[in-house]
């Protein structure tokens, strides 16, 4: 298991695939799957995949980014700032922890 750390933007954990698109998070969660969805930088067009997702980790931004503002919202657990994500191939199971910031890639 690799850890990988980001900055905690908005408190829970959560466990699933890595979903790289909002598409991609809709359609797992509808499967009953809910992933966690990770994009650089979210915007308005991203909420339907953070409202589907189980948690979310934005690449660039600090905890005022519209994504992690929309994720608390949302009460979903958010990572920002972790651009070493990017790394880890969509849908590997992760496991992210929004209060410190961790992220437990599995595999």
């Amino acid at each position: 298991m690799t850890t990988i750390r980001g900055q905690g933007a908005s408190p829970g954990r959560a466990r699933g695939p890595l979903a790289v698109s909002a598409a991609e998070a809709i359609e797992l969660a509808e499967r009953g799957t809910p992933a966690i969805f990770a994009r650089s930088e979210m915007d308005a067009d991203d909420v339907p995949g953070i409202r589907a997702a189980a948690g979310v980790i934005i690449a660039r931004g600090g905890i005022t980014a519209d994504g992690a503002v929309a994720a608390r919202a949302l009460g979903k657990p958010c990572i920002v700032g972790c651009s070493s994500f990017a790394s880890v191939a969509p849908g590997t199971i992760v496991s992210i922890d929004g209060a410190t910031g961790q992220i437990e890639v599995e595999g």
